[in-house]
């Protein structure tokens, strides 16, 4: 009886298939974005110039303006997208499970972390309200309404009892000028940014314990 002939398994097949035109775009954009933040970190907003940030990019001069009508044009995208960036960051860092004052310490510490990765993100933020209004309140407002959705859910689960939706507004922003003015004092030391005292950390859980969820 003649063996059934057998086939040596098939080599798994590899995407081979190019990116489109549409994709390579959005590609240069956000090299661009990712450069001009770089960029306005070392040397400020006045000083970013367009060949700086195309040069970073590696991108022709031309380029550039394929993708942003002028240099404020890009001032008033490249915060609010690399707000988004951390935001993702945090999210991707804080335990879904973690609840209350435990939760607000994962963000602290994803926050920091985000900051120990990219130095340059503080100036970003800081100078951005004279030279970027726009970006500046775009970038504090997306934050503001992350948090109260976390806060939102808290309320939900009867974490947090002493205020009511009406509020939360008030108390995202505190929380974010907390988390602003502590890694500004604590984890900010000529030009590097390092993990804040642990102290520091436990202050800021005690307070929000007391705070919010007790």
């Amino acid at each position: 009886m003649a063996q059934p002939v057998r086939h040596p398994p098939e080599e798994p097949r590899t995407s081979s298939r190019r990116k489109t035109r549409a994709e390579k775009s959005e590609k240069t954009r956000r090299a661009i974005v990712e450069a001009a933040a770089r960029i306005i970190g070392r040397y400020g907003y006045e000083n970013a110039s367009i060949a700086r940030i195309a040069a970073r990019a590696r991108i022709a001069h031309g380029t550039f303006y394929k993708h942003f009508g002028s240099r404020q044009d890009l001032f008033d995208r490249v915060l609010p997208e690399m707000g988004d960036r951390l935001l993702e960051f945090i999210q991707a860092n804080v335990d879904r499970h973690a609840a209350g004052a435990h939760r607000e310490e994962q963000r602290l510490r994803a926050y920091i972390k985000f900051l120990v990765r990219n130095p340059w993100f503080q100036r970003l933020v800081n100078d951005s309200e004279v030279m970027a209004p726009k970006a500046h309140k775009a970038y504090f407002e997306r934050l503001a309404s992350g948090y109260v959705r976390g806060l939102t859910r808290s309320i939900a689960r009867n974490e947090i009892k002493a205020f009511d939706r009406t509020e939360l507004e008030c108390v995202a922003y505190i929380l974010m000028a907390t988390r602003l003015y502590l890694a500004q004092r604590y984890a900010y030391s000529h030009g590097s940014v390092s993990d804040p005292p642990e102290a520091v950390v436990r202050t800021y859980v005690k307070f929000v314990q007391r705070a919010l969820f007790d």
